[in-house]
């Protein structure tokens, strides 16, 4: 239960990429660029139907998905554009199997990683307690 409270709240607060995912340099943005092996919807289902939590990963979006719906980053970048002294970053490091963000707004800074498992599995690390939760391609 404490695992589910803990995903619950990073996914309600709570990518650059290349052709070939090789990019494992970190690079400094105002956009996600999730690697191709990550896009899609991806769900830890926690009793079926809209009780399904997780990620949905567009190639310019990443979007927590919460019991039936969906908050995206992107909307947030665009929502505080032009708001001053209103500082929107996205930080990401990738590779074929690995894909960290950090997304900050305003003063708060969010922490994603996410490791690839197989085609149908990735591991999502919960930042700072470093458990992981296993999610499925949908």
């Amino acid at each position: 239960m404490k695992k589910l409270l803990l995903l619950s709240a990073l996914l309600i607060f709570a990518c650059s990429s290349d052709d070939n995912d090789s990019n494992t340099n970190g690079s400094d943005d105002n956009s996600f660029n999730p690697p191709t092996w990550i896009q899609g919807v991806w769900l830890n289902d926690i009793g079926g139907g809209l009780s399904s939590i997780g990620f949905e990963f567009r190639d310019d979006d990443v979007c927590n998905v919460t019991f039936g719906g969906n908050s995206c980053y992107k909307a947030i970048i665009e929502l505080y554009d032009d708001a001053p002294n209103w500082n929107t970053n996205v930080y990401e490091e990738i590779s074929d199997s690995r894909y960290y963000f950090v997304f900050t707004n305003g003063p708060s800074e969010y922490t994603h990683e996410f490791e690839k498992v197989s085609e149908n599995t990735i591991n999502y690390i919960l930042y700072p307690s470093n458990q992981v939760i296993v999610i499925t391609k949908q």
